[in-house]
């Protein structure tokens, strides 16, 4: 109830969601699509994005589940989370992939930084790059992701 606050601390780096923890101090039955976590998932990405710390998601028990992990590991990417909690050496590479972004979302965002500038230059607040809308917002977005590239050793 106070993750406001808790976010704001300043000597915090990150947050990491405790999944299990949550369903069990709710009295919430824990799924595999885990849909019971979904607005206290959400609620941490916010708290952690307004106070630029990392958002860890929840942990996979069942760690010999490997596709299970692979598909939740990418919703969460998908959400907002930076990284996941593991619990066996075998859950690393999953993870790693879904969080590491793709050579084709790196290419793309590579486009939409080079091509922002010039178009800012010409006047235009937005402009089109294959057939989408390109604005500020999507630039912001194309930058996360070059540096979570980055972070990951692909330039």
């Amino acid at each position: 109830m106070n993750l406001k606050e808790i976010a704001a601390h300043p000597r915090l780096d990150a947050i990491i969601f405790g999944g299990e923890d949550f369903a069990a101090s709710i009295g919430a039955v824990r799924t595999k699509e885990a849909v019971e976590l979904l607005y206290a998932r959400q609620a941490v990405i916010v708290a952690c994005a307004a106070n630029d710390l990392q958002a860890i998601d929840i942990v996979t028990i069942d760690y010999k589940d490997i596709e299970s992990l692979r598909i939740e590991s990418e919703f969460g990417a998908r959400l907002g989370f930076v990284g996941k909690q593991i619990i066996h050496p075998a859950q690393v590479e999953p993870v790693q992939t879904a969080f590491t972004p793709s050579g084709e979302s790196v290419a793309y965002a590579k486009r939409i930084v080079e091509t922002f500038e010039a178009n800012q230059k010409e006047g235009k607040g937005a402009y089109s790059l294959d057939g989408k809308m390109i604005d500020m917002p999507l630039l912001k977005n194309a930058q996360k992701v070059l540096e979570r590239a980055k972070a990951a050793g692909k330039n």
